[in-house]
C-alpha cells in the first residue's frame, strides 16, 4: 500500500492528532546483533512509564511530520524513491520491498528481528545494546521504528566525570543504564517495506554492506566469464581485483540480471557502433576536439576493447572504471546536446 494512502498506518500516525494517540499502543526494545547465533537478533522489551510513553508517541508522530515535504499539488506527502545500492536519496525516503528472491538474506534477517522483537530474552545484556526499536501498533497494523543507537552506562570506575539525578530531594549517582529516546528515525518498517532515511544505519542494522559485497562479486564473475573476456590480452584476473576496491563496489552490486543479460547479447552490437564513432573522428584539430569532447565517456572505451576481435584490453595498471560504467550501462545521450555522459556524475 501507497505510503501517503489515507488507510497506511504511517499515514494514519502521521495525522493524528494528540488526543487519539491513545489508540495507539507503544511497545519499546533494546536490541543486539550476535551472527554467531541462529536467531541473529537479541532482544528485551523496557517498561516505560505512562508519560514517557505519551511523549515518545508524540515524538514519532512529531518525526513523521518533519519527513513530509510539499508535492507539485501542495500536499503534504512522503516523497519516496527506490533504494539503490549505490545513489542516496537525500531529498526522498528510500523504500526497499521486501519481494526479491535475489534478496533472501534481507527478508530472512527481517523475519529474524521481528522474531526477536516478540520473543525478548530475560538474559539480554544491555549494554551491549547496537539499537532501538519502537512498534507501534494501531489496529490490526504494526509499525516498526528503528534508532540506530546504543545505551550509555554511568560507571564511576571508568569515567571521570559522572551523572547525577534528583532523588528524594537530593543528588545521587545515576548508575544505571541510561536510554535516549526519540530524536531522527533512521529506518521504519511495514508489512513488507522498509522506509530508509539513514541509509549507512540501515546497512549496519541489517549487514547489508555484506549482501552488497556478495551481489559485487557475482556480478564481476559473471562479467569475466562471458566471451568478450577470454582474449589473451583480457587479464581477467587483474580486472576482477581491480573491481573489488570498495569505491566501485555499490556500482558493480547494482547491476541488474537483466542489464547483465544485455550486456552479452549486445556487446557487438556496441562495438559496431564505437567503431563507427572512431571511424568518423575528424581530420581537423578543432573538429577532433569537439568531437572527442561529444563522445568523452566512449572515448575511453577504444583503449580497452579491441573492437576487430571483440575483445576486452585490460592490464594491471588500467583502471577498471570505463569498463565498469560501460557494464553498468551507465553512459547515457543528452537529449537537447546529444552529448554522451556518465549518469552517476548528475544522480548524485
Amino acid at each position: 500500500m501507497d505510503i501517503n494512502h489515507h488507510e497506511n498506518i504511517i499515514y494514519k500516525l502521521s495525522n493524528m492528532p494528540d488526543d487519539a494517540l491513545t489508540e495507539v499502543d507503544l511497545s519499546f526494545h533494546l536490541v543486539r546483533k550476535q551472527k554467531e547465533s541462529d536467531s541473529y537478533y537479541q532482544s528485551t522489551c523496557i517498561q516505560l512509564a505512562p508519560d514517557v510513553i505519551k511523549w515518545l508517541k508524540k515524538s514519532i508522530v512529531n518525526s513523521l511530520q518533519e519527513l513530509k515535504e510539499v508535492d507539485d499539488a501542495e500536499r503534504q506527502v512522503f516523497l519516496v524513491g527506490d533504494y539503490n545500492h549505490e545513489i542516496k536519496l537525500n531529498d526522498r525516503i528510500a523504500k526497499f520491498v521486501l519481494d526479491d528472491d535475489d534478496d533472501q538474506g534481507l527478508i530472512d534477517k527481517v523475519t529474524k528481528l521481528v522474531k526477536a522483537l516478540r520473543c525478548p530474552d530475560p538474559e539480554y545484556p544491555e549494554k551491549h545494546t547496537k539499537f532501538q526499536i519502537v512498534k507501534l501498533t494501531l489496529g490490526e497494523k504494526d509499525a516498526y521504528f528503528c534508532y540506530y543507537r546504543g545505551v550509555k552506562k554511568n560507571s564511576i570506575k571508568s569515567s571521570k566525570k559522572m551523572m547525577v539525578i534528583k532523588n528524594s530531594n537530593q543528588f545521587v549517582f545515576a548508575e544505571d543504564t541510561v536510554v535516549d529516546l526519540g530524536g531522527n528515525i533512521d529506518f521504519f518498517i511495514i508489512e513488507n517495506c522498509i522506509f530508509i532515511i539513514n541509509v549507512r544505519s540501515f546497512e549496519y542494522a541489517f549487514e547489508y554492506k555484506d549482501h552488497i559485497t556478495e551481489r559485487r562479486d557475482q556480478n564481476i564473475a559473471q562479467i569475466i566469464s562471458m566471451p568478450f573476456f577470454h582474449g589473451k590480452d583480457s587479464n581477467r584476473e587483474a580486472f576482477e581485483k581491480s573491481c573489488k576496491k570498495h569505491i566501485y563496489s555499490r556500482t558493480l552490486a547494482q547491476i541488474k540480471p537483466e542489464t547483465m543479460a544485455a550486456i552479452q547479447e549486445n556487446f557487438d552490437a556496441r562495438c559496431d557502433e564505437l567503431s563507427q564513432i572512431k571511424a568518423n573522428e575528424p581530420q581537423d584539430q578543432d573538429a577532433k576536439e569537439q568531437y572527442m569532447a561529444k563522445y568523452s565517456s566512449l572515448w575511453g572505451l577504444f583503449e580497452y576493447i579491441d573492437l576487430e576481435n571483440r575483445k576486452i584490453i585490460f592490464t594491471e595498471d588500467s583502471s577498471p572504471k570505463p569498463l565498469i560504467h560501460f557494464f553498468a550501462d551507465k553512459i547515457v545521450k543528452s537529449f537537447v546536446t546529444e552529448n554522451y555522459k556518465v549518469a552517476v556524475a548528475y544522480e548524485q
